[in-house]
């Protein structure tokens, strides 16, 4: 049973996915916490990222699961790869981001040393995968939910996997936030690191950069319905501002 559990959901990226996890790979090789295993849920058509991993088996505790036959989505491949991990502590990290330090892992442990159910760590963003700028430390607000999101990605977040939930396979553009917002409702607070522990990829092929009007839209109004109950005024309002961006 590892200490923490590396979730990465896979997929072609239009040829880029390999390369993309290559240097994700390459940085998890590096960590300083070596009590950790990875699974890669594999949505790609072609072979090259199967492969990939099979090349790392030497040097990383590495699982490559198939998932085509799941719908084609974030959601659906992280909740594949969450599903097969066996670690205390399961950290999602996207393929096309990366860690930042051979001590990533361990800061995140340590962290959650005392018992925390989640914790987010800080990030940045990088187009060449050295140069990291934008700083973020993670906090939650109560427009977090709607799209305003003072969090980063899904590859900031880590779960105590008994506190674990799933994200829901109802959503691509509100994924993370709407899990966030589960988790803080259910188990309060995360641990925050406030160190720069990942980096975000910007490239033209992000998920984020595509979402169209009426998904937004669409989106807004199931989480609306979904935190009904727990929605607060500085909420609701947030939720009018993006049904009016999404016009």
């Amino acid at each position: 049973m590892p200490a923490i559990s590396i979730c990465i959901p896979a997929y072609g990226m239009g040829g880029a996915g390999a390369t993309y996890l290559a240097e994700s790979l390459d940085r998890l090789c590096l960590q300083t916490f070596r009590d950790f295993e990875v699974i890669v849920s594999d949505q790609s058509d072609d072979e090259d990222i199967a492969q990939l991993c099979a090349a790392y088996g030497d040097r990383l505790s590495i699982i490559h699961l198939w998932n085509r036959d799941a719908p084609r989505q974030a959601s659906a491949n992280v909740n594949h790869a969450i599903a097969a991990a066996r670690g205390t502590i399961l950290k999602i990290l996207f393929q096309d981001d990366l860690l930042i330090g051979n001590n990533a892992l361990e800061i995140i442990h340590d962290a959650m040393s005392a018992g925390a159910a989640w914790s987010l760590c800080g990030s940045g963003v990088t187009r060449d995968g050295q140069e990291v700028t934008r700083p973020m430390v993670p906090r939650l607000t109560d427009r977090l939910h709607f799209g305003k999101n003072t969090v980063s990605s899904p590859s900031v977040l880590a779960m105590r996997r008994d506190a674990a939930m799933a994200f829901d396979e109802e959503l691509i553009w509100l994924m993370d936030v709407d899990l966030y917002k589960r988790l803080w409702d259910r188990h309060g607070a995360p641990a925050i690191v406030a160190d720069t522990v990942v980096a975000n990829r910007l490239h033209d092929g992000q998920v984020s950069a595509s979402v169209r009007k009426s998904l937004r839209q669409k989106e807004l109004r199931y989480v609306a319905r979904k935190f009904a109950r727990s929605t607060n005024l500085i909420g609701w309002l947030e939720y009018l501002r993006q049904r009016l961006k999404a016009l």
